[in-house]
């Protein structure tokens, strides 16, 4: 209700657009205050600004748009301190969440081509969930806080406003489905 999704696909176009090559994502920026309920990061997922796959679970309790309680382990004790570090309430704040789009895009590129895709490759790969906390200015929103961090987590199910978007990482939405390639990322089961 309060702001509109947001689709990246690599070029801008029209003026005024943000975009950056070669991300390949479709986002929305949460109400401020309208996420509720629990999100789990599994082991494999991606863990942004640290540029790393986490290595434990780590729960996200969040309530009117907040997050509340971040619980787990060696992870959870590493975003926590990041976070608290900006000082600034606003960096618990939900963002956006959305899915990635690009088919070409690997799961791996963050273990072995990093500093070619400086991280977006890892951001757009196909069938990803994003969910990002923090700033959203350059989505429509007014929060510009520095405290940002991306997480890409891998075979979950999404909903939107009830439809549902992906089960266990593949799209439902003939639009969204794109032919696989031969070198689909590895699916591994989340806990």
């Amino acid at each position: 209700e309060e702001y509109h999704p947001h689709c990246q696909y690599g070029i801008v176009d029209t003026p005024g657009r943000w975009d950056h090559f070669a991300t390949t994502l479709m986002a929305h920026v949460a109400n401020d205050d309208g996420v509720n309920g629990t999100v789990v990061v599994a082991p494999g997922d991606m863990l942004f600004p640290f540029n790393r796959y986490a290595s434990d679970p780590v729960t996200f309790k969040i309530k009117k748009g907040k997050i509340t309680a971040i619980d787990g382990g060696v992870d959870a004790v590493l975003i926590k301190d990041y976070m608290e570090s900006f000082d600034d309430e606003r960096g618990y704040a939900i963002s956006h969440i959305g899915w990635g789009l690009n088919e070409r895009a690997r799961w791996s590129s963050l273990a072995t081509d990093f500093y070619r895709s400086i991280g977006v490759e890892s951001r757009a790969y196909y069938g990803n969930v994003l969910f990002s906390t923090g700033p959203n200015t350059e989505l429509g929103g007014t929060n510009d806080t520095s405290c940002q961090i991306d997480i890409q987590m891998r075979n979950c199910s999404m909903y939107l406003d009830d439809e549902t978007v992906l089960v266990d990482g593949e799209f439902v939405i003939d639009d969204l489905k794109a032919p696989r390639t031969a070198f689909a990322p590895p699916s591994f089961a989340r806990a």
